[in-house]
């Protein structure tokens, strides 16, 4: 048995048991103030930068990582000493010997950029492949795209990362999610002298987890976990690369797609690495949908407008199929669902949606940001979001 067996047992594997285990039940209902939290302190909002896709592919980076080598090598090392003893020496071992293939079989030009951040960071070029399919193994979030009384449509997420990748005692926090905040930003990704869209980022990181195109549509991802979580991507390593990484289809998506319906048509039917859920957020009433992802398949699309005929005016995504219940140690659709009943159609707007993401458990220790968009209007905020101790551990 080694890595690259499909069969290997995952870390995620072993520490949603372990969650199982140790979670506390959380209650079924929002804990949303009568104080708003919006705006959030000025000092939570994240940095804009520009990024040219005019430039070669490995000088688009430069500027944003550069200064951060030190703070991105950090994070990525914290996270491979984490992983089991024998897990950790495989990979790095597998990514070492084949780090530059890898990179050439990515959908191009993404493999060459993070070849430019490992030559403009000094950070060796294995651990940047490990960092850049991170998200096709762990993460937890919180996305929902919500009609408006008038029908406009907004779309907001929480991203959590980090679950049980380094507990600091002393802090009381999870090490990860600390390392992550400092690597945020947000970006305009300019083509031809115009913004083509804007995303919320990691520095050193190339995929796409939330983004926007005005006028057009808006993505975020959520992690999935099946019995199959990782099958694909040890697959994928071992040549079969029938299957496309989750945040490298969303890129390709926001980059290429013109509208909705195209984005709509390339997210439900491209064949991934692995599971994902995908929500699209569009302009027009009632263009807003959940896909829950297996390699091949898209199971069961949850629709904006199928809602809408029922009485409910968003749809929403945790990290677990929309037509199953949470799991109790792990329940942070209900007390969002509840949130949003309060705010009603009516109320729905950026304050109001940042509020419902600030609620716990929907903001929790592993909570690194809170993005807002509106796509008619190409309005996009994000902010950097810490949840304090005692506060859900996710």
């Amino acid at each position: 048995e080694t890595l690259l067996d499909p069969d290997f047992p995952t870390m995620a594997r072993l520490l949603l048991a372990l969650a199982a285990l140790v979670a506390v039940v959380a209650a079924d209902r929002c804990r949303m103030g009568s104080k708003s939290l919006y705006p959030p302190p000025a000092n939570t909002t994240i940095q804009w930068v520009e990024i040219d896709l005019d430039k070669a592919p490995q000088d688009r980076w430069t500027e944003v990582v550069k200064p951060l080598a030190g703070n991105i090598l950090q994070m990525i090392d914290q996270v491979v000493d984490l992983l089991p003893e024998k897990t950790r020496w495989e990979l790095l071992n597998f990514t070492d010997k084949h780090a530059e293939t890898i990179c050439s079989n990515f959908p191009q030009p993404y493999g060459e950029e993070i070849i430019g951040i490992s030559k403009a960071t000094g950070i060796e070029l294995s651990l940047l492949v490990l960092f850049n399919i991170a998200y096709e193994m762990e993460g937890l979030c919180t996305s929902v795209v919500a009609q408006d009384a008038q029908g406009s449509i907004f779309h907001a997420r929480n991203l959590d990362f980090g679950l049980f990748l380094g507990w600091d005692k002393q802090n009381q926090t999870w090490s990860v999610a600390e390392l992550l905040r400092p690597l945020l930003f947000n970006g305009r990704f300019m083509k031809g002298g115009q913004v083509l869209y804007t995303s919320t980022f990691y520095a050193g990181y190339v995929g796409l987890l939330t983004g926007m195109k005005k006028g057009a549509f808006s993505i975020s991802v959520d992690t999935r976990f099946d019995n199959n979580l990782d099958r694909g991507l040890f697959q994928w390593l071992r040549g079969d690369h029938s299957g496309h990484f989750l945040t490298f289809t969303t890129r390709q998506a926001i980059e290429n797609a013109p509208d909705y319906a195209a984005a709509f048509a390339m997210l439900n039917n491209t064949k991934l690495v692995g599971p994902a859920y995908i929500i699209l957020g569009g302009v027009k009433a009632g263009e807003g949908a959940v896909f829950t992802r297996e390699e091949a398949l898209s199971l069961h699309p949850l629709l904006l407008t199928d809602r809408l005929k029922n009485g409910t005016f968003y749809v929403l995504e945790t990290n677990y199929d929309w037509w199953v219940k949470p799991p109790f140690f792990d329940d942070r659709r209900f007390p969002a669902e509840d949130c949003l009943a309060r705010v009603g159609s009516a109320g729905i707007n950026f304050a109001s949606l940042f509020n419902v993401l600030s609620a716990r458990p929907n903001l929790n220790m592993l909570t690194t940001y809170t993005t807002l968009m509106h796509v008619a209007t190409g309005e996009m905020e994000a902010y950097k979001q810490r949840c304090e101790y005692p506060c859900p551990l996710w």
